[in-house]
């Protein structure tokens, strides 16, 4: 019987870390094969070099925000688009539950570094990825939820400066599972009342054979 209850304890525990986060990937075809569909790319080229005049830069239906009340965002020439200083927050919003981007560090200078950049996403996953060095300076990251809802994410850099050439967004698969569609959080409710269920009735039928 204690087993019986750890084994329904154990998916009770499921359902309430299921949602938590999702699946990284580092790898862009990968990421890739696991969308539905892309809802749009951003990718920063035709920004002029320097300040933007507001905190928020919005391309592609996806919004770019620095969360820091002092300062703006900023422009590397080329069209990488990032962090005024280095301890600023930079967040992405964007309707789906993927996300996909070529992300870099800088220093104060605007040379590319090694230096990790730190993410962390609404549903609870994070990530710290080192950068690459100044031969190919951007480095891919992609993420899909384990749910359906929309997704936002917040990028750091400190104590550099984070920036990002290129941002996708889009719907992902179940990357638990590849290829098979998200499952709504009330059905990972659904599945472990199940899986309870089943356990009672198998506690019920060896009684029953008992007696």
């Amino acid at each position: 019987m204690k087993k019986l209850l750890s084994a329904a304890a154990a998916s009770l525990i499921f359902v309430g870390t299921a949602n938590a986060q999702g699946q990284w990937y580092t790898d862009y075809s990968t990421w890739l094969t696991q969308l539905t569909a892309i809802g749009g790319t951003a990718n920063y080229d035709s920004l002029p070099a320097g300040l933007q005049a507001s905190g928020t830069y919005s391309e592609a239906g996806v919004s770019l925000t620095n969360n820091s009340l002092a300062y703006n965002l900023y422009v590397i020439g080329g069209g990488y688009i990032g962090s005024e200083e280095s301890s600023d927050k930079l967040t992405f919003s964007f309707s789906g539950n993927a996300f996909g981007g070529r992300f870099l560090a800088s220093d104060p200078y605007d040379n590319f570094i090694d230096a990790p950049l730190s993410f962390s996403t609404s549903d609870g996953g994070t990530y710290s990825l080192l950068n690459v060095n100044d031969s190919a300076p951007f480095t891919f990251l992609g993420y899909i939820s384990d749910n359906n809802a929309a997704i936002s994410l917040d990028l750091l850099g400190s104590p550099n400066f984070a920036g990002v050439d290129s941002f996708s967004f889009g719907n992902g698969t179940n990357p638990v599972n590849p290829g098979s569609a998200v499952p709504e959080p009330g059905e990972y409710v659904s599945m472990a009342i199940l899986g309870i269920g089943l356990c009672g009735m198998l506690v019920r039928s060896r009684r029953n054979k008992k007696s």
